[in-house]
């Protein structure tokens, strides 16, 4: 089994998996770099070569982490790496004038990836009574070539302390819909990493919007047979009653956390729930599960899935509106 999870912190409480360290204040950027074990540096080796009497020419380096001298990846000369510093030094003028607080940090796959999490203060709502959801922005990145940087918006339902998992899974729809920053690893990063601060206004007015869809999810009322449907939609099957988690679905959508079994909210929030806690996989499986793997899209398929569902009612509503509407003319002209 790969080791994924390598060191981090979480504030206030352990995350879902229970590793990690936990604070119990919010850290400042130079504190956070610590307390989440990323107080390293990716060096840089040139592989030359060299022909007759010609200049050696790099065909590619090395990305080597100065603390053990381990490996990362071998990339392009041309990969320019942000260094985890840099990354969170990110976020210092968003900590210093109040409008984040960093909550999370750490690193996996033995330093390929990083991530920093801050909660945007001051912005909060209340989808249904007593469920509380808080914007966050999330800065993800890859020292391995993988993937480019990313910064991105991020809603997290307070009473189930979804981090990481929902933001990483959704990055390619957030970068279409102007939630999130690509940055590729060139060697104007850094200067584009700058021009990133402006992120914080659009994941404001993003927010919003996500609440919107929620707010509708939870007005979605859902008896037996819309719950099915839904089910069989997210897990792919025309049988879903015979998956061998229905039963656990079904009991997180009558009594998962915050979920009472009544609306499109709670049978999302059950899809969730089952793909961040209950799989039967070791805690570092877990992560590469939910933040990367499988899980991940199944959490798109699950809030996609919500959506249409939505319209497909909206469209209907719209039919009868209009059938009474007929109807009515009916009548009155006779």
């Amino acid at each position: 089994m790969s080791h994924q999870f390598e060191s981090g912190f979480f504030v206030a409480r352990a995350a879902w998996h229970g590793l990690g360290t936990v604070l119990q204040d919010p850290p400042t950027p130079e504190q956070a770099i610590v307390q989440a074990g990323l107080d390293w540096r990716v060096l840089e080796e040139p592989v030359y070569q060299t022909q007759g009497q010609d200049l050696p020419v790099v065909l590619c380096k090395h990305l080597i982490r100065d603390r053990d001298r381990k490996r990362l990846s071998t990339v392009k000369p041309t990969y320019t790496p942000l260094q985890n510093q840099d990354a969170c030094r990110w976020f210092a003028p968003l900590v210093e004038q109040g409008k984040v607080v960093l909550e999370a940090a750490g690193s996996l796959q033995g330093g390929k990836r990083i991530w920093l999490l801050g909660r945007i203060t001051s912005t909060e709502a209340e989808i249904c009574p007593h469920d509380w959801v808080r914007p966050y922005l999330l800065l993800h990145n890859s020292h391995d070539g993988s993937t480019a940087v990313w910064l991105q918006f991020t809603p997290v339902r307070v009473v189930c302390m979804n981090t990481l998992c929902a933001a990483a899974s959704s990055r390619f729809g957030d970068l279409w819909q102007r939630k999130g920053i690509c940055i590729p690893h060139t060697l104007a990063l850094q200067e584009q990493l700058e021009k990133a601060q402006e992120l914080l206004d659009c994941t404001q007015k993003e927010f919003q919007f996500s609440v919107e869809e929620y707010q509708a999810m939870a007005n979605q009322e859902m008896d037996s047979e819309m719950l099915t449907g839904y089910l069989g939609r997210v897990l792919g099957s025309r049988r879903p009653r015979q998956h061998p988690y229905w039963g656990q679905l079904t009991a997180n959508f009558e009594r998962g956390p915050g979920n009472q079994g009544r609306t499109l909210w709670h049978a999302y929030n059950a899809v969730t729930d089952w793909i961040d806690r209950q799989q039967p996989l070791s805690a570092e499986e877990q992560l590469e599960f939910t933040w990367f793997g499988a899980g991940a899209r199944l959490r798109v398929k699950a809030h996609q899935a919500a959506l249409g569902l939505i319209d497909c009612h909206r469209q209907v509503q719209r039919s009868q509106s209009r059938k009474r509407r007929s109807a009515t003319k009916l009548v009155s002209s006779s």
